[in-house]
């Protein structure tokens, strides 16, 4: 049997299951990251005393460090390794937040959030290529799903850890909680996770055939014998070049296209659901109460696509949600004129239709690229995703300046959510089973 297929056909080990739970409890950083400058933005503010302008800055930082390392800084996962890339990741991190905690200005802030940035960035792209190459095709979907959970678990569970250390402690407290269980992290990376058995294959580094067989003995698999053989490769490329021309163009642009649209549409929707619910006459708290209703909706259709994803073609369930998303903020645009329950349940429900499907994007992407370019193409398509979630606020502030009121806008993402759907109809099958070379067991 097939190297690749002998994984993809068992099931999943406990040390399998464990690269997992290590992979959603990496992608927790990201959604603690991002929200943890929001708890002390009127802190930093207040301290420094910063303008709108600066302060806008200073939130933007960390979303765009995020896009450039998904795009430019995570191909290094397919040139040095998954793990190691991991390591770097986290290591960079955690003394970035670490760094943050004796910032003496503005400036030296806004660069660390930056940089911070470019760390998480490229982590969180190579965590979803780590996680899908470990997993294996009937469980595929709702591990990457359950990955995916990690953004809002960790947004919520941090937003409630970083309130209590800020009003007891300052904000400087909160930068140091992130930078320490940061910290934890890397012996974990170190101990739990081997290197990609589909890197090794593919880059063939110093004492590749021990690589993979120490990695085969850790999720209870056979050692091989010898390498297999190398695929065919034409002329060589760039690995840019190489999702971006021929058979991945095509993919590569659906993908990116119906990234940018779900993330812009979450980051709106994230942004502008809270003030919606207290503009509409409500108060701050309940504001506040539908900003985390919107995390918890955004965990359960995580959790319900997983499910589904799992039972059903991954790319249809996919089509489906992306409908269902476009619902959902219909529904919200029309119930901040009722009753507070109601608009509360809006909340929740908006942030299932936005945040499900991501989980599904995360779950079909790494499964489209072969190997030796997984980590350049997911990178480059989250990458676009996080253009997206940059661009959706502003876009969405500069409307309501012209005479649009938030209610508007929601309507008016109904429109690529829906063409999310059509994006995903016209993806192909997926690659990650392609043929690959057969491999004889040592014994």
């Amino acid at each position: 049997m097939h190297l690749k297929d002998r994984i993809e056909d068992s099931t999943l080990s406990r040390r399998q299951v464990g690269i997992i739970a290590i992979c959603t409890a990496l992608y927790m950083i990201d959604g603690f990251d991002v929200l943890v400058m929001a708890f002390s933005a009127s802190a930093v503010s207040a301290e420094w005393d910063l303008n709108g302008a600066q302060l806008g800055f200073l939130l933007s930082a960390a979303l765009v460090g995020m896009a450039v390392g998904s795009i430019f800084v995570s191909t290094i996962a397919d040139v040095i390794g998954r793990q190691k890339t991991l390591l770097i990741g986290v290591c960079v991190v955690a003394a970035g937040m670490f760094a943050s905690v004796f910032a003496p200005s503005y400036e030296v802030l806004l660069i660390l959030r930056l940089i911070t940035g470019v760390a998480i960035g490229t982590l969180q792209a190579t965590i979803n290529v780590f996680a899908s190459e470990f997993s294996n095709a009937k469980r595929r979907s709702t591990a990457l799903a359950i990955v995916s959970i990690g953004q809002p678990v960790g947004g919520v569970l941090g937003g409630l850890v970083t309130g209590v250390l800020i009003s007891s402690f300052g904000w400087r407290s909160a930068f140091l909680f992130g930078s320490l269980a940061t910290l934890i992290m890397i012996p974990l990376v170190l101990k739990v996770l081997p290197e990609s058995i589909d890197y090794l294959s593919v880059r063939r580094p110093a004492n590749a055939l021990e690589r993979i067989n120490k990695t085969l003995r850790s999720i209870g698999q056979v050692p091989v014998a010898e390498l297999p053989e190398p695929a065919p490769r034409g002329e060589k490329k760039s690995r840019f070049a190489d999702v971006l021309t021929g058979v991945n163009a095509r993919r590569t642009i659906l993908l990116s296209l119906a990234y940018f649209i779900l993330m812009a549409s979450f980051y709106f929707a994230n942004s502008w659901t809270p003030k919606l619910i207290t503009a509409s006459g409500f108060s701050a708290q309940d504001g506040i109460n539908a900003g985390v209703l919107f995390s918890v909706g955004a965990i359960t259709g995580a959790v319900v696509l997983g499910v589904f994803g799992a039972r059903y073609d991954m790319r249809r369930v996919l089509a489906v949600f992306f409908v269902v998303g476009a619902a959902t903020f219909v529904v919200f645009a029309n119930s901040t004129e009722g009753s507070l329950p109601l608009a509360l349940f809006a909340a929740a429900l908006v942030g299932f239709g936005a945040n499900a499907p991501i989980a599904g994007m995360l779950a079909i992407s790494p499964t489209y690229y072969d190997s030796e370019v997984r980590g350049t193409a997911l990178g480059l398509v989250i990458g676009m995703g996080r253009v997206g979630a940059i661009v959706s606020p502003i876009l969405a502030g500069s409307l309501i300046d012209g005479g649009w009121t938030p209610g508007d806008l929601y309507f008016l993402f109904v429109i690529p959510m829906a063409l999310g759907a059509v994006v995903i109809s016209l993806l192909g099958a997926p690659v990650l089973r392609g043929a690959a070379a057969k491999v004889p067991v040592s014994h």
